[in-house]
Order: structure tokens, then sequence, then C-alpha cells
């Protein structure tokens, strides 16, 4: 029992630990914004699912041996595809659809590792549910591991250790793994006698609330709805709360906790009270999503919305407990419970974002939590409380309605919305009726650009790019003659306001929703005095399969909500942007930033190649922050211009810091 417990918990822990350390992998080859987790943490759902799939068929359909003797040759072979990588030849090109690569590389990189250690927990179990051991506490335990590899991950491993050494740390690690559940395994193989297939377990069930409930549709739902509930909580506040790193974190962390307090077995489910408990959480996220005085205040929206996932979800999760058959029906159970995860990881990860053209998610997932808390209501055990369980159900389905209806009404006037893989944009008009009147593009919460819409005002240059900005004033110190300009993020093309007549400037953009927008409701482009390219794709990807382009300066301004996708700011970043530099060129980097602490990072890289670099702070009339602008150059001098020197201020330096490398990035110390 012992030995299985480790395999268990080891299994689990690299079954977590794999999918930050992949997604740090592949996510510079997507943009590096949160929908790659996304994407990515979709395929998990479908790997676990794959991974129980095959252990509830082994242990319905082949005999002990024969189970033992498969997974045997199947834990050698993956050994084989050891050490963990991603084939470089799934790099996107301009116009791939990123979520499909994402899932077929996901699969011949990590996938047959990946199932395997999926099917390991619920494969062990049921060899000990053969030989009468109630094996549930191993649930818990799988899941204890989840949650000690996801916190380790950020906090003890990405600082100390870089992305090569990780990789061959789990490879590792695998290997040990397989080694232990290969042993397990023989064990199993030789102690299954040849009448062992037929002889029926005598183990007795655990207490079940509802025995005639214990269906594998309801397990499904149950799985499926705070499967659902991680994703759309943890959408929205990476989305309209606060675009900050490690968001996802805290609602995954209370998700698996779920698991180990139901499965431990110490915590009696009463449903009376959990579903209550699961309204009044339903109620709190809608209302919180409809009070404006909660916008962009992370701490409450935090403590709302996990407390609510975690409510909610646990009384979805204490179900499925009460609802457990007996262990020899284990692996179904628990293929029910991964084909619900994955149902509702595909829905509101995959499926929303391709037929909904505005976030509707979390709303429609409360609404739907709703109604499993009248259909559960429905089983408790005296008519007044089921009248009573299906009214609150109904008010909390009633109220994920309303907070629907209000994002709508809150954005029905927009110009235009407009979602993809890569988020929500909107279009909005403010002072129509005055001589100010102005145009907006949003991210989320965060504003990507703004242009003035009278005609005589159109090509004025505002907000980050206005003329007393660093890059504003870079622009302008650049000597006459044709200047050429790379920018990396397009947003509504605000940069194109400093376009001459005979200037080349040449965007790069990874997002086709931000392309058709900036064309289609922004003027930006098309009033330039002369022709501007747009590059559609990765700016890194494109940029290395370019020749040099000579740019006297390179802009990077490419936001994933409030923050530069970090791949854009590492050290091989910066030495391929100074390939792409005329001699003189100057590189400007857009760090204004409310949760990064940026400058630092980009004067170690300075440093590290003897680079010259100013920090230019753009201030309004009352001494607000309007951009900050981090400038490089090959030497000093050509940094050395008055306008621009009139507004440097000092970067606080970091001389701890390790300078970032694609192989090392350590992003805590750069929290603020």
């Amino acid at each position: 029992m012992v030995l299985v417990a480790i395999a268990v918990f080891l299994g689990a822990f690299l079954l977590f630990l794999v999918q930050p350390l992949i997604g740090r992998i592949i996510v510079p080859w997507f943009g590096g914004g949160a929908p790659v987790w996304t994407a990515s943490l979709v395929f998990f759902q479908a790997a676990l699912l794959a991974g129980y799939g095959y252990a509830a068929f082994v242990t319905r359909h082949l005999s002990p041996r024969m189970q033992a003797t498969l997974h045997l040759v199947l834990l050698a072979a993956s050994v084989l595809t050891m050490p963990l990588s991603a084939d470089p030849s799934w790099k996107p090109t301009g116009d791939a659809m990123p979520a499909p690569r994402i899932l077929a590389l996901l699969a011949t990189s990590i996938g047959p590792p990946y199932v395997l250690l999926a099917a390991g927990g619920p494969l062990l179990q049921a060899w000990l549910a053969r030989r009468g051991q109630v094996p549930w506490r191993l649930f818990a335990l799988s899941n204890l591991a989840s949650l000690a590899a996801l916190l380790a991950y950020p906090f003890l491993i990405e600082p100390w250790l870089g992305l090569t050494d990780q990789r061959w740390v789990w490879s590792a690690a695998y290997v040990a793994y397989a080694i232990l559940v290969g042993i397990l395994a023989w064990q199993n193989r030789r102690d299954a006698g040849p009448a062992a297939a037929t002889i029926a377990p005598t183990v007795t069930a655990a207490p079940q609330a509802d025995d005639n409930d214990g269906r594998p549709w309801l397990w499904v739902v149950l799985a499926a709805v705070p499967s659902a509930l991680l994703i759309a909580v943890t959408e929205f506040l990476t989305r309209d709360v606060a675009p900050m790193p490690l968001l996802w974190i805290p609602p995954l962390v209370l998700y698996l906790a779920t698991f180990v307090i139901w499965f431990d077995g110490n915590l009696p489910y009463f449903r009376p009270m959990w579903l209550a408990a699961a309204v009044l959480a339903v109620i709190a996220m809608a209302i919180a999503m409809t009070t404006h005085s909660l916008t962009y205040k992370l701490v409450p929206n935090l403590l709302i919305y996990c407390t609510g996932l975690f409510l909610v979800t646990l009384f979805c999760h204490g179900e499925l407990v009460s609802l457990r058959p007996p262990p020899s029906r284990l692996g179904g159970f628990y293929l029910c419970i991964a084909i619900g995860g994955a149902i509702g990881g595909g829905v509101v990860g995959l499926l929303f974002p391709a037929v909904l053209p505005n976030a509707f998610d979390l709303e429609i997932v409360l609404a739907v939590s709703g109604a499993l808390i009248v259909l559960r209501a429905m089983a408790l055990s005296h008519t007044i409380l089921i009248i009573g369980g299906c009214a609150l159900g109904s008010v909390a389905m009633a109220f994920g309605g309303w907070a629907g209806w209000a994002r709508y009404d809150n954005t029905r006037y927009d110009v235009a919305i407009t979602r993809n893989f890569y988020g929500t944009l909107r279009v909005m008009d403010s002072k129509e009726d005055t001589d100010d009147y102005y145009r907006q593009l949003t991210h989320g919460t965060i504003i990507h650009g703004t242009q003035m819409m009278a005609p005589e005002k159109r090509r004025w240059a505002v907000g980050y790019y206005r003329n007393e900005s660093g890059i504003g004033r870079l622009i302008q110190s650049l000597p006459e003659g044709p200047r050429k300009v790379g920018v990396i993020g397009l947003g509504t093309g605000g940069l194109a306001a400093h376009v001459r007549a005979s200037d080349t400037y040449r965007f790069y953009d990874i997002d086709p929703g931000v392309v058709a927008v900036a064309h289609k409701y922004f003027t930006f482009l098309s009033d330039a005095p002369s022709k501007v390219d747009v590059v559609m794709g990765d700016a890194r990807l494109s940029l290395e399969r370019e020749p040099p382009q000579n740019y006297d300066v390179l802009a990077v301004d490419a936001f994933s909500g409030d923050a530069i996708p970090l791949h854009l700011i590492t050290q091989e970043a910066i030495d391929l942007y100074f390939k792409h530099l005329a001699p003189s060129g100057v590189l400007a980097v857009h760090v204004s930033n409310k949760f990064l602490n940026l400058p630092p990072v980009l004067e170690r890289a300075a440093q590290a190649r003897g680079l010259a670099i100013v920090m230019a702070r753009d201030l309004d009339e009352e001494g607000a922050i309007q951009s900050d602008w981090v400038l490089l150059a090959r030497h000093a001098v050509l940094l050395d211009r008055p306008l621009v020197k009139a507004i440097v201020v000092p970067i606080a330096t970091r001389p701890e810091w390790r300078t970032w490398t694609d192989d090392h990035v350590d992003l805590l110390r750069v929290l603020k």
C-alpha cells in the first residue's frame, strides 16, 4: 500500500508539473498570451479522459495479468520518448489556426506519457480494489500531489531552474515513476492467479446518499459544471479584473482542494447546507459582475469569485462523493469524471470563443449551475426541502441570466465587438456630438488605442504615442529623410500617426481580429501618407524568418491584456531586435504596466550586451504617468537627444536579478 501511495503521489505530481513546464515551452510560439494556457488546459483534460478511459477499459476487459503486461509494455515505450521536448516544426505560420495546432503539438510531444500518468492512479487503485481494499483516499492523495506541483512550479522550480534543467529533471522523475509502477505492475501480474479475472471483488461499497442516483450521466454533469466554472472564472478574472500573471493559480488550487476534501473521507456531506452555500455563491458572483464599484479591484473580486468557485465546486464534488459506486466500478466512475471535465473545459475554452460574439461565458455557467442545483434539489428527502431547494436554484439561474443581460446592455451600443482565440475586442465611441469625439479599442479592461474622430484631428498622435511620449519624442528626434520604423503590436495603428510621406512603417501582430478592427474602424493606417505594411504572426517568429530590416526605430508595443508577452523581452529577443536595427537604430519597449516591474529586466539585458539604456516617462499636466518607454541603443550618444533627455527618469537597478533568457524567466521577482 505504501509503494502504491508513493506511485500515485509521484504520478499526479508529474502530471500537473508538466502542464506549466510544457506551457513555458510552447507559449512563446503562439504569442505568449493567456489563451494559450486555456487551450492547453483543454488538451490536458482531454488527455486525462484518455488515460481514465484506458484504465477503465483494461480493468473491465482484460485479466489482471494482461493488464499488468500491457501497462509494462506501454511504460517501457514511453520512456523511450524522453527527454521531454516539443518539435519546433509545430511553430505556427502567420495564417495558422492556433487552437488546433496547440492541441496537435501537445498530443505529439507530451501526449503518450501524459495519458499513462493519468491512467496510473485509477489503474493502481483498481488493482488494490481487486485485493479487497477501499482506495478512495488515494484519489484525495493524487489531488493533493496535484496541488503540490501547482504551487511548487512558480515558487520553487521556475525561479531556480532553467527550462532545459526543468525538462531533464522532469524526464528523470518520469523514468523513476515508470520503474516504480513497472515494479507494481509486475507484482500484480505475478500475484494474479489463473482464475483472478473471474473472481468478483468482495469489497463493501462506500456509503451513498442516493444509491439509485449513481448514474453515469449524472457523474458527467457534476464534473462538467465545476470544470466549466473553473475556466470561466479564471478567464473572467484575467480579462475583466486584472490581466496579471499567475492569477490562474488560486482558482485551480481551490478546484483541486475540493477533491482532496471530499475524497479524503473526513468531511460529512449534508446536501441542504451545501446546496444553499452554492446558491449564495452563484448570487454573489452574479451581483459582483454587475457592481461597477468593484471594477478593477483585484482583492475583493479575487475573494468573491474564488470563494464562489470553491463553494459551487464543493457542492458538485460533494454530490459526486455521495453518488460514488462500489470500488469495483471506480474505473467507470473516474472515467465519467474525466469526461465531464473535458466537456466543461472544451465548451468554455474552445466552443464559446468560437460561437459567442461577446464574453458571456461566466454568466452562462452561473445559470447552468443554478439549473444543476434545481436538479439535485429534487433528490432532497422532504417535500418542503425539495420545494425550497428548487426555488433557491431557480433564483440562482435568474441571477446568472440577469448578469448576462447586464453585460449585453452594457455593450449593445458599442461600435463593434469581436471575439476569437486571442480574446474579446470592443470598439467604443465617446463624446460623439463634441469636437473631442474619440474612439477607443479595448481588450478586456485594457485600452489598446485611441483615435480622435473629427476629420481635422484624425491623424493626431494620442495616448501612449502622443508627441510628448518617449516613442513620440524619439521619432521626432530622428534625422531628416526617409525613416524606417518597425512596430511589434498593431492595436489601432496609432503609431502610424507619426508616418511621413517618405517613411516606411511595418507592423507585426499575431491577432487577425486586431488587424481587421484597425482597418475597419480606425483610419490611422488608411490616412498614412505612405504605405504601411502589416505582417501577420508572432513577431519573434516573423523576424526570425526575415532578412535584416535595417530599422531606424523598432518599437515593442505588444500587450496581452496589461502584460508584454515575456518571450518578447528575453536576451535572445533583444539580440534578434538589434539584428534588425540599423547601426544607429534605437529599440523602444513600452513598459507601462500595473503589475510587472519590467525596466530592470531590460536593464539587465542591456548590461549583458553593453548597450546604452534610458527610460522616458511621459507625465500629464497633473503629474500622472501617461506612459513609460525604455530605449536601448548600441551607443549612449544615440540616446543623447534633447527631446528624449527632457523626460528621462532613473531605472531602479536590480543587480541581484538574473538576466532573462528563453531558458530562464523569474516572473515572481518582477511582480509589483
